[in-house]
């Protein structure tokens, strides 16, 4: 992207054309790889030389982050057996306020050497950078070689047109020595400059954005979302544990919700509860009243016979109570001992005389 070499006219078209789409691609391109559009001397390969004239090399070019053609590579060569100083300038006119470009310098052997510094303390203002390089051949006496400079865009959205001033002092020289028979590796490339997050949007939720990862949204969260934990969204959910003390009792009711206390129906069959109705938890059978078939005298004990049997729900295991005549009210000494209980029929034993059994002659049958 030099000028030195292009006629007056050219460069002054084609330098329109590319901050035209300079500034296209800063509104609408912040995706665009920062080498997609870069051209040979995007790479050091294809570093455009500068020649020294009495000491001194200029050079001019546009780089744009989102235009894909962030850099710009330079050559500069020492000449044979000299050493000294490369005082290099950068300055560049940024299609808006505050973009911002840099340079770094590598020797032939791709070990970087130094890194611009900004001239201006305020990003807003700054266009010009600088760095000196003492040019000592590495410790080998000499100077001679080359001098690679990358020319950049700082940051994703950066962009501008510069222009490049290297000036060389010279100092005393000393003996040379032959860099071609050392393997050179290439320099590093330029980290990618991270995108932008995307803040996150409650009312467009998007569990794949980072910056919702804490964000618990009245609607739309995923089952199970870290964020509502402990939290009942608008929309209240019976599986979550957070609504069980503050939603409605939903149809059918669900024993876990708090409001649906003293909602559900009577549990339907004891010998089969129900465990989502809390009315067949520990639930017991209806008593049940019989009438007095048959009686018997069996040493000091009376064997009476009750109209009531496994048929009605009776067992063995229950217990009866002799009532009083036609009342519902429990006869003094009338426990009655379950001894068989027969499909309509269960036999049972009591302490009373067959007189008092005649005289009130019904039993309540009931559960432990």
């Amino acid at each position: 992207m030099l000028g030195k070499s292009v006629g007056a006219p050219f460069l002054i078209l084609a330098r329109s054309l590319v901050l035209a789409s300079v500034t296209v691609a800063l509104s609408c391109a912040h995706n665009v790889p920062q080498d997609k559009l870069t051209g040979g001397d995007g790479k050091v390969k294809g570093a455009k030389p500068l020649n020294l004239e009495n000491g001194e090399a200029k050079a001019s070019g546009i780089v744009t982050y989102p235009g894909g053609d962030r850099v710009d590579w330079k050559m500069i060569e020492v000449p044979e057996k000299k050493k000294g100083t490369l005082d290099i300038k950068l300055t560049w006119t940024p299609p808006r306020p505050g973009l911002q470009l840099a340079f770094d310098v590598f020797d032939e052997w791709n070990q970087p050497l130094v890194t611009s510094k900004k001239m201006s303390k305020k990003k807003s203002r700054g266009r010009n950078r600088t760095a000196a390089v003492e040019v000592k051949g590495k410790g080998l006496g000499v100077g001679e070689g080359k001098y690679f400079i990358r020319v950049y865009a700082v940051d994703r959205g950066d962009a501008g047109k510069y222009k490049l001033t290297v000036d060389f002092k010279e100092i005393l020289t000393g003996p040379g020595f032959d860099p071609l028979k050392l393997e050179i590796p290439e320099p590093p490339k330029l980290a990618a400059v991270p995108e932008a997050e995307i803040p996150c949007d409650e009312e467009k939720f998007d569990k794949a954005n980072p910056a919702c990862r804490n964000v618990c949204p009245a609607v739309g969260a995923p089952p199970g979302w870290p964020a509502c934990k402990g939290k009942c969204p608008l929309e209240p959910d019976k599986e979550n544990p957070a609504c069980w003390n503050t939603m409605e009792c939903p149809r059918p009711p669900d024993r876990r919700i708090k409001r649906c206390a003293g909602k559900f129906p009577k549990c339907p069959d004891i010998n089969n509860p129900d465990p989502e109705n809390p009315n067949c938890d520990n639930a017991k059978a209806d008593p049940v009243k019989g009438r007095v078939l048959g009686t018997s005298v069996q040493g000091q004990e009376v064997i009476i016979q009750i109209g009531a049997g496994a048929t009605q729900g009776v067992k063995k295991d229950w217990r009866g109570q002799v009532l009083r005549g036609d009342s519902d009210a429990p006869m003094v000494g009338g426990e009655v001992t379950i001894v068989r209980v027969d499909k309509n029929l269960t036999v049972g034993k009591v302490r009373l005389t067959t007189d008092q059994v005649s005289a009130n002659p019904y039993v309540k049958l009931s559960p432990p």
